[in-house]
Order: C-alpha cells, then structure tokens, then sequence
C-alpha cells in the first residue's frame, strides 16, 4: 500500500476509510492483518504512513529487501517492522546499516519475548522465531530501536528522529538521564515508575539549575522531579522551565507531563511544549488524561508524546538503548555437519586467537606416569571427542596431589567412563593444573541459524541457566565493545571490588571475550559452538584462564 498514490493492493478493509493520513513512515510487517490495526490506530491519532507491505513468511522478497529498496525514497523518513522470526537477517542488517547512514530511524516491535508468543509465531508462519536473547541482541548491533509495547511501536519514532545515536553521551558506566518537569506530580510519578524499571534514571536538577529557574521567575522546591504545580498551567511558567532544563548538563532528554488542563484547554497546555521542541536537548511529552486534541496538536508540531505511562517509559528506553550499528566482520560461511574436538585440540584451536589456558599434558592411560612439567596439585580429566561433559560421565578427578594418586586417578576414569558409556574405549586423558581464580565466567560462542555468529558471556557456576545473567552480541568484537558486555554481567559487580571485596582482572575478561570472538573468522576450520566454561578469574592484574573447553566444527 502506498497511501500517497493512494494505491492499495489488499483485501483489508481498514484501506476502505477515507482520509487516511498521509506521512513519512514505511511500515513492513510479516502479519496482514496487523496493517490495518496500525492504520486505524494511527488514524485516530493523526499518525500518517507513507507505505506498508505485508511479506507474510517471507517465501519470496525479505523485509530487509523490500525496506532496502525505500531507502532513498524522499518521502520515507522512518520505518517500523512487525517481526514473526528472524529469517533472512543478513538482509534486514544491510537495510538497517543503509537506514542509519541516512538519518532514517527503525524501530522494531518481534513476537517471540514469551514462549507461547515463540509457539504462536511458528504456527503462524511456520517460521522459528528463535531464542528472543538473539533477537534483543541483533537489533542493538543493527541500531534498531526494539518497543514491547503496542502504543510504544506507533509513538516511537519521532523521538527517535530527534534524538539521533550520535548525540548520546556514550561513557563507559553512564545511565541515560531524564529530567522530568510536570503540572500533575502523579501523572509524573507513573512515568518515573517506568523509566526506572526500564534502567532510565530521573534525576533531579542541580542547585545550579533550580538557580537559574528561580531567576526566570520559576520558584519550584528541591526533588526528584521539577513540579509546577498549577503554575505549569501559565505558558511563561512552563516555557521558562523547559529552556532551563533543556540547557542543564545533568540531563540526557527533558520529559514534559502535562495534567487535566491538557483536555480541557488543549492549545494553553501544550503551547510551551511545541514551542520548546527544537531546544539543545530533546524533548517529549507524556499526556497523562484523554486528550486527543492536545496530542493531534503535539503529533502535528512533531513533538513525541505518549498516552500511557508504560509506552512513554518504552519508547524512552528503546531511545537511549540504540547503538552506532556495527559492521558486519567477513565471516565463515554456513558449515555442512558436525564434529566435536577434543578438549586438547581445542585449546590448539583457541590459542591463537589469544586466549589463555592452564598449562597441561596429555597421558596415554597404559603409560607411566611421568615426571610433570607443573606443580602439584591437579585435575585429571577423560580427553575424547565424543565425551563433550566430562562430569557426567565420572571422567574428571580434582586435587591429585601426587604421582601415585595421579595413576589411581587415571585407573578411576578409566574404568568410571567405560561403564556409563559402555563400548567407549579411554585411551588418553588430560592432566591440567589446578588454577584456583577470585571468580568464574562462561564464555560462549555460537552461529545462529538466523543471525550468524554470536558470543556470549555469563556468569559461571551450576546456575548459570536459571539466572540468565548474561550479556550477547553478534560476533566478532572488539575489546570495548566486550568491556560493555563484562559491566552488564550483574554477577560480575562483585569482582569489581564491591564492598571491599578483592577485584578480579576484568580487562583480561574482556580481552579474553573478544579473542573467543574471532572464532567467527576462521576460515579453515569453521566453529558451529564453542564453550569455555568456566574461564577462572583471577586477582587483578593477573589475567584470566581457561580451565575448560568444548569446540563443535562444522
């Protein structure tokens, strides 16, 4: 459908009204339907499309392809997809790296967060739509902005027009910042509610600035938020705050709540809002009663404004969360089989790429044991291709203090994994030393079906899975961008010298996370997954090693 040309190929009949309104805003969508609820929907908010296409399961032309071929359309200054699966993402990544070279925002509402929505999509389409981990961290690398939130989907982009991924602060450690300015301090505080749940932090304004409103003739009390009260009301009152605050170094974008007087005097409550939209920082507007005029006037001005505290807090969100999208790094192509490596031959694989292991030695188990070239104590682990947990299966002995206990060891393993894997002959196995850290992590690699290749990092241990405190991008990475990964691992706070506690060497973390990475280069040998787990910590300064490795070739 394009609606300038009021040319309509479709069935649905929400494309019979007349009037629809025209604007800059191509939607594509795997659901037909869907089309038509987000036309009438923005139809009764003045919200006007320039195009919307449905792919359905996409058997023919990608939505990456049909987006593609917009991007130079004049008339097309953003996009929104409605999302089943993450099939063809190669192409949705080359659109998305064309819309950002051009200024023009994306924003992304995919099925899939729950496992029912996951089961529903797949019915649907008869698409996967994936692990939504994958998803979340494919669209940051791509710089599209993600919503959950029907209303978040339709309001989102015109903040995300104004507020282009160049002109945040992007500090190691900062939290983007709102300043909230309100008429009605309990419309304001449910939108507060929001944006911290959403890790968007209001702050409140500094004594510099509540100085420089109380020359303005704005005379507010210290807090969390500005609150005008009925003085908002007053067109120089609200301006004269929304200028101050735009101008304060302590906020990242200024967020304006306006009460009842939005209804019932649409033009004096929103006037100071349209006039202040082209301040120094951006600026939205949360319209806390039911006020279409105010917001057709807000919508038609350009201003971002929201109609529900949960679709403001959303929006907001999604807005700072957008990254510079990457550039997709020459990777190896889709493997044909599998094979697994043992754990030796896996660390011949990661050692060149620069990650470190605990030194060790492989014995054949009929062998003496000989003299080692480490100390005492050790761990004595089954080393074979086919035996992938080693635990399971009573192939590994820990704390071997001595040459005599070391061949008891082996003898134990031996005869542990020949009887839970019956016809598997032990020949070898892998004496490791022992390496004690401050902490343990799980680096992970994996190619996606989907989206390529991913690495991951988490929280060591046996519960890894049940806390899913983990940080994903698609791989490979550079170290900072692996420095972000290691401050969004919650668990790892502790080893950063929380309360006293010793600090753990997190740049070797780092450094360690984006060699892993590179395994998504490798040409000869091309790596299905791949796990250290755990890579043990160790005290700063001190570097971290991998004490454990699984490597699946394709």
């Amino acid at each position: 459908m394009t609606l300038r040309e009021r040319l309509v190929l479709t069935a649905n009949a929400a494309f019979a009204e007349p009037d629809l309104p025209v604007g800059g805003i191509f939607c594509a969508s795997h659901s037909g339907s869907m089309l038509g609820a987000l036309v009438s929907r923005g139809r009764a908010r003045g919200i006007g499309f320039a195009g919307l296409v449905s792919v359905g399961g996409e058997s023919d032309l990608s939505i990456g392809e049909v987006c593609e071929a917009t991007l130079d359309d004049p008339n097309v200054t953003g996009y929104m997809l409605f999302l089943e699966s993450m099939h063809h993402a190669d192409l949705l990544q080359r659109f998305a790296l064309g819309a950002a070279a051009r200024n023009k925002p994306v924003v992304a509402y995919k099925l899939g967060r729950s496992d029912v929505a996951a089961e529903l999509a797949v019915s649907h389409t008869g698409a996967l739509a994936g692990e939504d981990s994958v998803a979340e961290t494919f669209f940051r690398d791509c710089g599209i902005a993600r919503v959950e939130t029907l209303e978040g989907f339709l309001e989102a982009l015109p903040l995300l027009g104004r507020m282009p991924v160049r002109t945040l602060r992007k500090e190691r450690g900062h939290k983007p910042t709102v300043g909230v300015v309100t008429t009605t301090g309990g419309g304001a505080a449910m939108a507060v509610d929001q944006l911290g749940i959403r890790g968007v932090s209001v702050v409140p304004p500094s004594a510099e600035t509540l100085t420089r409103m109380k020359a303005r003739g704005v005379d507010v009390n210290p807090g969390g938020i500005v609150d005008l009260t009925l003085a908002g009301t007053k067109y120089e009152v609200m301006k004269a705050a929304l200028e101050v605050m735009q101008s304060a170094p302590e906020f990242d974008m200024v967020l304006a709540t306006v009460g009842s007087s939005a209804r019932y005097q649409p033009d004096l409550a929103v006037k100071p809002v349209v006039d202040s939209a082209d301040g120094v920082k951006p600026l939205a507007c949360f319209v806390v009663p039911d006020a279409p005029e105010a917001q057709l006037r807000l919508t038609e001005a350009g201003v971002p404004n929201f109609r529900t505290p949960e679709a403001c807090g959303d929006v907001i969100a999604a807005a700072f969360a957008r990254r510079k999208p990457v550039e997709p790094a020459p990777t190896a192509p889709a493997p044909r089989g599998a094979r697994m490596l043992d754990e030796a031959a896996a660390y011949r694989l990661l050692g060149p790429l620069g990650v470190t292991h605990a030194p060790y030695v492989v014995l054949a188990i009929d062998d003496p044991v000989p003299a080692l070239p480490f100390a005492y104590p050790v761990v004595v682990k089954v080393l074979h291709e086919e035996i992938a947990h080693k635990t399971d299966v009573g192939g590994v002995v820990l704390g071997v203090e001595n040459a005599g206990d070391l061949q008891a060891a082996i003898l134990r393993i031996r005869k542990e994994v020949e009887h839970a894997r019956p016809g598997t002959r032990v020949e070898q196995v892998l004496v490791q030393a022992m390496t004690r850290g401050i902490g343990e992590v799980l680096v992970g690699f994996r190619r996606d079906p989907d989206v390529g290749p991913l690495v991951m990092l988490a929280a060591g241990g046996v519960l890894t899975e049940i806390y899913r405190d983990r940080a994903m991008r698609l791989a490979p990475v550079g170290v900072e961008v692996a420095r972000e990964m290691v401050s969004e691992v919650r668990a790892l706070k502790a080893l950063a010298g929380y309360r006293g506690r010793p600090e753990g060497d997190l740049e070797a973390v780092a450094q360690a996370v984006s060699a892993f990475s590179k395994l998504a280069m490798l040409r000869d040998e091309v790596v299905l997954e791949a796990e250290m787990n755990p890579l043990m910590v160790l005290p700063k300064g001190q570097g971290a090693v991998a004490v454990d490795s699984l490597v699946r070739l394709g």
